[in-house]
């Protein structure tokens, strides 16, 4: 750039009558005589940038403008707009996050930008990144079924809890509510590596089901029916052997009811039974209160079941 003209912008920048163009000329002018490469950014503490200020100062052609004090003034000003737009350009951009929350009532399915399809469970949500192609990683909370697309290249990896799945193309189920005891990975077919706290526990093919327990903080893996991990995903309320405590929870997240034991011995009663998730909570507690005399108050304005009775042995 001619002297002249470098001074003259110079000159403008410092009384505030530069246009826009002519401040981005001068600042264009300064990147163009220094490499932004050997600038160590974005320094975090103070004593940092002051010493990156030093160090860009030293490398500023100010031999010719050392006698014109107005000159050296607005040349730290240009400098330190100068770094300003290097940080910009250096520093590390925020990641922009996705959220889904699904309600209470309803199953929902989504498609991931990779083509990977997802069914989010009642009272469940989902968290993954706008860059989701660059880096497959989501994280849940409830419970969901993943159908994966395939990419070596990028491994699809679910946050759920305490555990980490991770996997390359497969179908899987994992269930994580923050209120239960207990947290599970079920594998539908394909093979998935589970970890915990990156120390890998098992690694499932299918029908093989991951049990982590969130009170002794172990874990087992054993067979299950596949049919039944998914029952919910095709409208189905499937209950095989599980407490009233379970299924209180379960119910409590479909119905948006809460679940008070009266009588806490009808905590331990199992049931083998199943409904269609469209039943009716009334109906659906009716047929369970005739197994075994229980009885039931709804309190629909709060939101709250009662159960109370002798329990189960």
């Amino acid at each position: 750039m001619d002297p002249h003209h470098l001074d003259e912008l110079i000159r403008k920048y410092a009384d505030d009558t530069a246009t826009p163009e002519e401040i981005q000329e001068l600042l264009d002018w300064y990147r163009s005589i220094h490499s932004v490469e050997i600038i160590e950014w974005p320094a975090t503490h103070p004593a940092e940038k002051e010493e990156l200020k030093q160090r860009m100062l030293q490398r500023l052609p100010l031999p010719r403008i050392q006698h014109r004090p107005w000159l050296r003034v607005a040349a730290s000003l240009i400098l330190i707009a100068g770094a300003w737009l290097i940080w910009q350009s250096l520093r590390p951009h925020e990641t922009a996050w996705l959220s889904v929350h699904n309600p209470s009532g309803k199953i929902q399915h989504i498609r991931l930008p990779d083509s990977s399809q997802v069914w989010l469970n009642a009272e469940s949500s989902l968290r993954y990144t706008q860059e989701f192609h660059k880096q497959r990683e989501l994280f849940l909370e409830g419970e969901a079924y993943f159908d994966v697309t395939e990419d070596k290249a990028h491994p699809f990896t679910v946050h759920a809890g305490e555990l980490t799945t991770t996997v390359l193309g497969t179908g899987f189920d994992i269930k994580s509510f923050p209120a239960d005891s207990q947290n599970a990975v079920t594998v539908i077919r394909g093979k998935v590596e589970v970890a915990h706290n990156r120390k890998v526990l098992d690694q499932l093919t299918a029908a093989r089901q991951l049990q982590w327990d969130n009170h002794s903080r172990t874990s087992q893996t054993l067979s299950v029916d596949t049919n039944q991990v998914l029952g919910w995903q095709q409208g189905q309320l499937l209950f095989k052997g599980q407490t009233m405590e379970e299924i209180a929870g379960a119910l409590g997240r479909w119905y948006n009811v809460h679940f008070i034991f009266k009588d806490t011995a009808m905590r331990r009663c199992r049931y083998y039974i199943n409904f269609k998730n469209t039943t009716p909570l009334k109906d659906l507690l009716n047929t369970m209160s005739l197994l075994n005399g229980m009885s039931f108050t709804i309190d629909a304005k709060n939101h709250l079941v009662t159960l109370s009775g002798k329990g189960c042995q």
